[in-house]
């Protein structure tokens, strides 16, 4: 695995830990002890989900990129045809 590989696997880490973070605030909605407003918590919400979902795609996309490039650096390889 290359390091284009593991760049894309930790974004895609990352972008699913947004989305659990707003999952556990959709969840906790309607507790009435916290002290953050219905409004911030909702564009909090929005925001993850958002940021998260974008950053798993991307990942995805840089971790095809990175696969086919590998399968180019394979095919060009002399020694790999042996």
């Amino acid at each position: 695995m290359n390091r284009n590989k593991t760049r894309s696997s930790l974004l895609g880490i990352a972008g699913g830990y947004l989305v659990y973070l707003a999952y556990e605030l959709f969840r906790d909605r309607n507790i009435a002890e916290t002290t953050m407003t219905p409004f911030a918590r909702w564009l909090f919400i929005a925001l993850f989900v958002l940021f998260g979902g974008g950053l798993m795609v991307y990942a995805f996309l840089q971790w095809k990129k990175a696969d086919k490039a590998e399968e180019e650096e394979k095919k060009d390889d002399p020694e790999s045809l042996k």
